[in-house]
């Protein structure tokens, strides 16, 4: 599943994984690029839907710190 953020830029779920992970941080923008991405035309991959768990267990089990 690819997002379009405007017409010149593109991000993918694992970008959006890659950065949170990293960054141990998740903010509102994350979580609406993530609803969006549930709802969109193009249904998200087994990988996709395998980081999006992986990460809300994450954000379960406190390991991840929601920002604004």
């Amino acid at each position: 599943m690819i997002a379009y953020i405007s017409p010149l830029n593109t991000i993918t779920i694992a970008q959006v994984v890659k950065r949170i992970l990293k960054s141990g941080k998740i903010t509102r923008a994350d979580e609406t690029f993530f609803l969006r991405a549930m709802v969109a035309e193009d249904p998200l991959t087994t990988e996709e839907m395998q980081q999006v768990h992986d990460l809300f267990n994450r954000l379960r089990m406190g390991l991840l710190k929601v920002v604004d």
